[in-house]
C-alpha cells in the first residue's frame, strides 16, 4: 500500500489492533470501576504509576534477551498472550487481584515491545522507518477507537456490568495471538559481529542523552486516565467516558501517520518539541477549565499530540545505534520512560488528592516546557546514525 513498507509491519500493526481492542474496553472504565469499590486518584496513581514502570522496565531486559537470542516473534507473542489470558481477571472485585491484573497486563506490554519494534524495523529499510512505525501506531489506535464505542453500546443498551464487559474484551486479543502470528515472517538472523551488552556505559552518547531527556519528560506525564477522572469531576457520566476515550484515540490515530512522515521528512526531534508544546498547552488548560464542553476538546487535542511524537520517539533510539543493539537501545528508551511514569502517577495522584487538580495540572505542564530546550543537546537522527557504530565496537574492544 505505501511504498517501501512490507507485509510484517502491518502484521504487526494489526497484532496491535486486535490488542488494543480489547485493552480499551477495558481501561478507559477504570476510574469508574474504582469508584464503585471506593477507591481514588491516590490509588488510580499508584496503580498506574507501578504498573507503566514495570511495563517498560521490562522492556529494557525484554530488549537485551532479544538482541542476544535472536527471538524477536517468540518473545513479542509471548507478551501479547499474557496480556490477552489475564486481563479478564480484572473482573474481580478485589483491590489486590486489581493491582496484580494490572501490573501483569502491563509487564506483558513490556515483554512484547522491544522486540516487536526490532521486527518492525528488520523488515524494511531504514529511510522508512518514520512511516512504517506511523503505520503501526495508527493500526494500534484504531483497534483503540473501536473499542470505547462497543464498551459504551454494551454498558448503556444492553445494561452489562463492569465484571461481565470486562470478560467479553477477552474475546478480540486471544483470537489474535491465535492467528495473525502465523503470517509474520522473521528474518533470519546472524551472529553478530559485537555481543550486545545491557551496561549504560557502552551505550552512544546521544542515544544517553536521549535517554535521559526522554526520562525526564515522561516524569512530567502521568497517565491518561487522570484526564478521564478530570471529565468525571465535571460531571461525564460513566458509559460516556469510554466516548471520551475514544474520541483521544481517534485524535491521536489521525496525527500517527503524519507524525511519521514528519519524522522521516522533515525532524524527528522537531517532531517531538512541537508535540510536547502541545502537551504543555493541554495541561494549563485543563487545569483553568471548569466547563465539560470544553473539555471533550481538550481531550482532542492533547490525543492529537500523542500520535504526533510516538513515531519519531521510538524512531530516534533506533535510528542512532547500529543494528547489533537495536532492541536493547529501544528497551533503554522503554526503561527510560518507566522510570520517570513511576513516580509521575504517583506524585500527579498525591497533588490531585491533597492540593487540587489544578495544582497537579499547572505543575505538569511547567515541567514539560522546561524539559524542551533540552532537545536542542542532541544530533540530528542523521547525524548520530552515522557515527553510532564505531563508538560502540570501541566501548567493547
Amino acid at each position: 500500500m505505501f511504498r517501501g513498507v512490507t507485509r510484517n509491519v502491518y502484521l504487526l500493526g494489526l497484532l496491535s489492533l486486535f490488542n488494543d481492542f480489547s485493552a480499551d474496553m477495558v481501561t478507559p472504565l477504570l476510574p469508574a470501576y474504582l469508584a464503585t469499590l471506593g477507591l481514588g486518584a491516590g490509588f488510580l496513581g499508584v496503580m498506574e504509576g507501578v504498573a507503566n514502570a514495570l511495563s517498560h522496565i521490562t522492556a529494557l531486559l525484554s530488549g537485551w534477551v532479544d538482541d542476544r537470542k535472536h527471538r524477536s516473534k517468540r518473545i513479542a507473542v509471548s507478551g501479547y498472550a499474557l496480556c490477552a489470558f489475564v486481563r479478564p481477571l480484572i473482573a474481580i472485585p478485589i483491590p489486590a487481584v486489581i493491582l496484580a491484573v494490572r501490573f501483569l497486563d502491563r509487564i506483558g506490554k513490556g515483554i512484547r515491545t522491544a522486540p516487536r519494534d526490532r521486527l518492525l524495523t528488520d523488515s524494511l529499510e531504514k529511510r522508512h522507518w518514520g512511516k512504517a512505525f506511523g503505520i503501526q501506531r495508527a493500526l494500534d489506535h484504531t483497534g483503540a477507537l473501536l473499542g470505547p464505542p462497543l464498551a459504551a453500546v454494551l454498558l448503556k443498551f444492553y445494561g452489562l456490568s463492569y465484571s461481565q464487559l470486562f470478560l467479553i474484551a477477552a474475546v478480540p486479543a486471544v483470537v489474535s495471538i491465535l492467528i495473525v502470528p502465523l503470517w509474520i515472517k522473521e528474518r533470519q538472523a546472524k551472529d553478530p559481529e559485537v555481543r550486545p551488552r545491557l551496561a549504560w556505559k557502552n551505550l552512544p552518547k546521544p542515544l544517553k542523552r536521549y535517554i535521559l531527556i526522554i526520562f525526564l519528560v515522561a516524569f512530567s506525564t502521568p497517565s491518561e486516565l487522570f484526564l478521564i477522572m478530570k471529565l468525571q469531576s465535571l460531571g461525564l457520566p460513566a458509559y460516556q467516558q469510554p466516548l471520551a476515550w475514544g474520541l483521544l484515540t481517534l485524535c491521536t490515530l489521525l496525527a500517527a501517520f503524519l507524525g511519521g512522515v514528519l519524522a522521516d521528512r522533515w525532524s524527528q526531534r522537531r517532531t517531538i518539541a512541537l508535540g510536547w508544546m502541545l502537551f504543555s498547552l493541554v495541561f494549563f488548560a485543563f487545569a483553568f477549565n471548569g466547563h465539560l464542553a470544553w473539555s471533550w476538546v481538550l481531550i482532542g487535542i492533547y490525543g492529537f499530540q500523542a500520535g504526533l511524537v510516538e513515531a519519531s520517539e521510538r524512531a530516534y533510539p533506533a535510528s542512532v545505534v547500529p543494528a547489533e543493539i537495536r532492541a536493547t537501545a529501544m528497551g533503554w528508551y522503554y526503561f527510560a520512560y518507566g522510570l520517570g511514569l513511576l513516580p509521575a502517577s504517583v506524585l500527579f495522584g498525591f497533588l490531585w488528592s491533597h492540593f487540587s487538580p489544578k495544582v497537579a495540572f499547572v505543575s505538569y505542564a511547567a515541567m514539560t516546557l522546561m524539559v524542551i530546550p533540552l532537545l536542542a543537546l542532541l544530533p540530528t537522527h542523521r547525524e548520530a546514525g552515522e557515527k553510532g557504530r564505531r563508538p560502540y565496537e570501541a566501548a567493547l574492544r
